[in-house]
């Protein structure tokens, strides 16, 4: 049986954690999770996977910070022998894959090997990419590198915003988990697909600069930056005048509304 400790927040992690929740059976069961306790500290206001703890008495992992210690006492105490993450915050250290002899999993919301780390959706409009894709892969030590096991490409349609592609990669992203779960609730081998090229890690300060709109922006560069940055409730793109900020973001124009 797969003793599973789950890693993960934000609104795919919790819609992930439901579901391999109620999946459970003689194959699989979920020992403990690590998420986030307080819905009043976070961008998307919920504490599902904390609630769903405490409801049916699973260990719970707070991890507002990274609490490898805790983490690692958990796995070697409770003979977990497999590591579940989905929109977990931190880098799970190699020492803890050990632990597991590598029996890890990442569902990752953008393409690998070309969209590593931070901010891909933003990243991805900013590119000018006219698709996107998700990646479920094997932890390995080197981050959103290790093997394949399932992926999905869609299109990036012309007036996505980084928030309509962020929430169109959730929902892909949960229909990939599910053949995820139908895989280790039937015992079944899951997929091993080496990843092949080298792509690009985006850190969490990518983003540091690129909001501010330059006056000599082409009207393809200001409406794309736009797109780009529009994702509630963080800060739209804008202009910088006599030193005050100016938000630009998208709306349909009256002319061409239905």
């Amino acid at each position: 049986m797969l003793r599973i400790i789950f890693l993960g927040q934000k609104p795919i992690g919790e819609r992930c954690f439901e579901q391999l929740w109620s999946g459970q059976n003689d194959h699989y069961r979920i020992v403990a999770a690590v998420s986030n306790r307080d819905q009043s500290e976070v961008w998307w206001n919920g504490n599902r996977i904390y609630e769903r703890c405490v409801e049916e008495n699973i260990i719970f992992i707070d991890n507002s910070k990274r609490n490898e210690d805790q983490i690692r006492e958990v796995i070697i105490r409770e003979n977990i022998n497999f590591i579940v993450s989905v929109g977990h915050g931190w880098i799970v250290s190699d020492e803890i894959l050990k632990l597991v002899d590598y029996r890890a999993v990442n569902l990752h919301l953008a393409k690998l090997p070309e969209y590593q780390g931070n901010f891909t959706y933003n990243h991805a409009i900013l590119n000018g990419e006219k698709s996107y894709g998700i990646t479920f892969h094997w932890m390995s030590a080197r981050v959103d590198k290790g093997d394949c096991i399932f992926t999905k490409e869609f299109s990036i349609r012309d007036d996505d915003t980084a928030y309509s592609l962020y929430l169109k990669s959730v929902d892909e992203g949960v229909w990939v988990f599910r053949r995820f779960i139908d895989y280790i609730s039937s015992g079944k081998e899951l997929p091993r697909k080496p990843m092949e090229g080298e792509g690009h890690f985006y850190s969490r300060n990518s983003l540091q600069g690129l909001r501010e709109m330059k006056w000599n922006d082409t009207p393809q560069n200001i409406a794309r930056k736009s797109r780009a940055f529009y994702f509630p409730p963080f800060e739209n793109a804008y202009f910088v005048i006599d030193g005050k900020k100016y938000f630009v973001y998208p709306k349909e124009s009256d002319n061409n509304a239905k």
